[in-house]
């Protein structure tokens, strides 16, 4: 049955209606505080015109050069972490400096027009992460120190530490002080001791703050350029650990299932719901299968999914029409049925 089960990943995958990959939408703000037009680009989840969930904010600095690859490694990573509304943030040079602490003109930017336009436009739930390479990296550990912008965690990938401005913040402040911070997680390439030095010492000064989430780790493989990908990849799926239920979590029934989401819900404060395409294979599996509560679990699944899922009655037609229509006849009718037993208004149940 696993076999089955796999062999269904692929399958179902192809009920889903291919689209065009569209990098992000561009937006233009006016800034009081910088005095000027900004332009912010704004990428949604496929599946965000589909439905009225709340979905978690990435924030991505360095925009003009780092959402590309910020894009590509959340695409990569599907099912392993949330779908993320990705606001892309453009910014160079003397903007992203610190002021000894102080709020500047783009901080002020970030986190009372960028974030409230966001919050104001987008289903953008109670979840966000600020994200930073390189001088960016700087500006989101001096943001994270002040910890007065609305995010959730922070990531800081290889960032400029060599002028030891933030690590001299970080020796300033008790570890009372350090243990009230957000959640971080710093990366670094193989750039030499005047990154690696300054490195191990924010390592050593945060790793004894009790009850602390701080999170460190090397690429010594990389290049400050090429550790964006893994810096990325490695953040999103530390922070996310868990987010997937195993194959035997899912086929092992819907209470079981439903709880998985329900503890992530808890976890990270927004509603999450199990996948479509989780449900469509599950629908399938239970169709097929000839265990005694495969008909229970198969109503479960179908109510969950026309209940839970915006189209979700269409989605269960679709895994119905495909096991119909690749060698699984019984199953298909099986799940037909019991779908018209709880959507009988629906077109596929008239007639």
């Amino acid at each position: 049955m696993r076999v089955l089960f796999l062999a269904l990943i692929s399958v179902c995958s192809l009920i889903a209606n291919a689209s065009d990959f569209i990098l992000a939408q561009k937006t233009e703000i006016k800034s009081d505080f910088l005095g000027e037009n900004r332009t912010i680009l704004v990428k949604l989840p496929e599946q965000y015109k589909d439905n009225d969930k709340e979905y978690p904010v990435l924030y991505v600095l360095h925009a003009q050069w780092d959402m590309l690859s910020t894009l590509s490694t959340v695409d990569l990573l599907e099912g392993q972490v949330p779908n993320f509304i990705v606001i892309g943030v453009e910014g160079m040079g003397k903007e992203l400096r610190p002021d000894q602490g102080k709020s500047t003109a783009f901080s002020q930017f970030l986190a009372n027009e960028v974030v409230s336009y966001v919050n104001k436009n987008y289903r953008a739930a109670d979840f966000s992460i600020l994200s930073g390479h390189s001088n960016s990296g700087r500006f989101v550990l001096d943001y994270w120190l002040n910890d007065k912008a609305p995010f959730s965690q922070y990531f800081a990938f290889s960032p400029s530490l060599e002028d030891k401005y933030i690590t001299g913040r970080v020796s300033n402040l008790a570890p009372k002080q350090l243990k009230e911070l957000s959640p971080l997680t710093v990366t670094i390439a193989n750039e030499g001791d005047h990154m690696q030095v300054p490195f191990d010492e924010l390592s050593q000064a945060l790793a004894n703050v009790p009850g602390a989430t701080f999170t460190f780790q090397k690429f010594p493989e990389q290049s400050h350029r090429t550790t964006k990908h893994h810096s990325m990849q490695f953040s999103l799926q530390h922070t996310f650990t868990g987010w997937e239920p195993t194959y035997e979590l899912k086929v092992s029934g819907f209470d079981g299932l439903t709880n998985h989401y329900r503890n992530l819900s808890d976890k990270f404060g927004f509603k999450v719901v199990i996948p479509t395409n989780t449900l469509q294979r599950l629908m399938a599996h239970h169709a097929i299968s000839d265990s005694e509560n495969a008909a229970s679990e198969l109503k479960l699944h179908i109510a969950y999914t026309i209940k839970e899922i915006s189209g979700g009655a269409d989605a269960t037609v679709e895994t119905a029409d495909y096991l119909l229509n690749n060698g699984y006849e019984e199953a298909g009718k099986t799940i037909l049925k019991e779908m018209c037993n709880q959507a009988e208004e629906h077109a596929r149940c008239k007639g």
